[in-house]
């Protein structure tokens, strides 16, 4: 039946293709795409050794406006752009990019388009987007990856550090086991026959859709008990055992924290940036947690997001 679904609706609703022409001018003809990790330049003949970046944020959940916390991001990633001269930048987003996206109305990701234009010159300078499915962006598509050059992490995928060290990614609201509400809620909304009615419908109703969503999001965040936010630490565990890894990074949560679970297993949720402008980068093995100023400088920071010198 989902075979059939997918035949059908890739045949009567084809994703809109990006229109580089909507956002910054298109690249001159002479001037190709630079590639995802463009080279450095050699001197007296040798090649410069490339080092790779790792940046890993979650939670930001930008909301169109023009607040401190979405040009703090986009300065980052101006920051990011100028690295990846340099370097190979990866920047890894966790789950809750957006407050609310999908890409069969266009009104809905219009006001996202000073958000998206930066990540967008941020790709084309060579920084690779990883972008994971969170609570309410879990309808990535053709769009993003057409646009930004976006891999789409979904439920999760796994990386390895410049170390070799083998790290579980997500955005963590599957992790959050005693939440059963919400995770029924999550199997109904992700459904494809509920995607496929909202994508039928005209722009009028899918608003209110939207609106609804958000907020029963909300209302449901101030009524939960703090336990049914917590990581189930048994399930993180698992999850790392099944994917042979012994680090989990993931967010959802709002309360950042860095766990040992025993056996060498290890458990990072990351601070939610719309609370604290805060993540974590990776660089030569050394995985830190890091603080952006609004310029977008990084400085060291606690596991909480707060400046270590603050």
């Amino acid at each position: 039946m989902r075979l059939l679904h997918d035949a059908f609706h890739a045949s009567t609703h084809p994703a809109p293709h990006y229109n580089p022409r909507m956002s910054l001018p298109p690249l001159r003809p002479d001037r190709p795409m630079p590639p995802t990790a463009p080279q450095a330049p050699a001197q007296d003949g040798e090649p410069v050794a490339r080092g790779i970046l790792r940046v890993f944020l979650a939670d930001l959940h930008l909301d169109g406006t023009d607040s401190p916390r979405a040009r703090t991001f986009r300065a980052l990633l101006e920051r990011l752009a100028e690295q990846a001269a340099v370097d190979a930048v990866n920047l890894y987003l966790l789950g809750d990019l957006f407050e609310f996206w999908e890409e069969y109305h266009r009104q809905a990701r219009e006001p996202y388009e000073s958000d998206l234009q930066a990540l967008e010159a941020a790709h084309r300078a060579g920084v690779k987007i990883h972008l994971f499915s969170g609570n309410r962006d879990f309808a990535y598509g053709r769009y993003v990856r057409e646009r930004l050059g976006a891999e789409l992490g979904g439920d999760g995928m796994r990386i390895e550090l410049s170390d070799a060290r083998k790290v579980w990614l997500e955005h963590g609201d599957l992790l959050c086991t005693g939440d059963t509400r919400y995770l029924r809620y999550r199997r109904w909304v992700r459904s494809w026959p509920v995607r496929l009615l909202y994508r039928l419908l005209p722009w009028s109703l899918a608003r209110r859709f939207v609106g609804n969503v958000k907020a029963r999001s909300a209302q449901d965040k101030a009524k939960k008990a703090r336990q049914v936010f917590e990581v189930d630490e048994a399930a993180a565990r698992r999850r790392m055992e099944v994917h042979d890894c012994r680090l989990l990074m993931c967010g959802h949560t709002h309360r950042p924290l860095a766990s040992d679970l025993g056996n060498g297993f290890r458990l990072v949720v990351l601070p939610a940036w719309c609370e604290v402008t805060s993540g974590y980068r990776e660089r030569v093995g050394a995985l830190q947690p890091v603080f952006i100023e609004p310029d977008g400088t990084p400085r060291p920071a606690r596991t909480d997001g707060t400046p270590a010198d603050g």
